[in-house]
């Protein structure tokens, strides 16, 4: 049996086509691919685009938004004062978060991560986004902090 990489989608084998090595000469053929880029799939809509139209359709809003709700019991009820619990308890995206703080998805996802340590200026912009006082957020941030950004938070 013989091993080969293929160097281009062309190279991979149609759909519906016999993947049995057996039936192509005992080739197999192989691509390693790398998580950290996204590879575009023809003719699909990204996650992100999908879940962004849906948030932004008023027929789906509400749905959304309970379903974020019940998420975030179910995931986070062993951690309900996690910033990711919070925000998921106000029923809101990571790009909704955002906007309602003037801000970036992808900084509020740092936050979530515990890679970023804010000031008092966005832990105060992050309460009122989320609707809850500053020390629940300031506690969230902590706790996000303590639990999966540097040890020395």
């Amino acid at each position: 049996m013989t091993t080969s990489q293929a160097t281009s989608l062309d190279a991979f084998l149609k759909i519906g086509a016999p993947s049995n090595p057996a039936s192509n000469g005992a080739l197999i053929y192989y691509r390693e691919f790398d998580a950290s880029r996204h590879i575009p799939t023809p003719g699909t809509t990204p996650l992100s685009e999908l879940l962004a139209s849906f948030d932004d359709d008023a027929e789906f809003q509400a749905a959304m938004s309970e379903a974020r709700k019940s998420k975030g019991k179910t995931l986070y009820h062993d951690e309900p004062y996690s910033l990711t619990a919070l925000r998921l308890s106000a029923g809101l995206s990571q790009r909704q978060l955002a906007d309602k703080m003037d801000t970036s998805q992808s900084y509020i996802a740092r936050l979530e991560a515990g890679a970023v340590d804010p000031g008092t200026d966005i832990i105060s912009r992050l309460a009122v986004a989320l609707g809850v006082e500053d020390s629940a957020a300031f506690r969230a941030v902590r706790h996000q902090l303590s639990t999966r950004g540097a040890s020395d938070a």
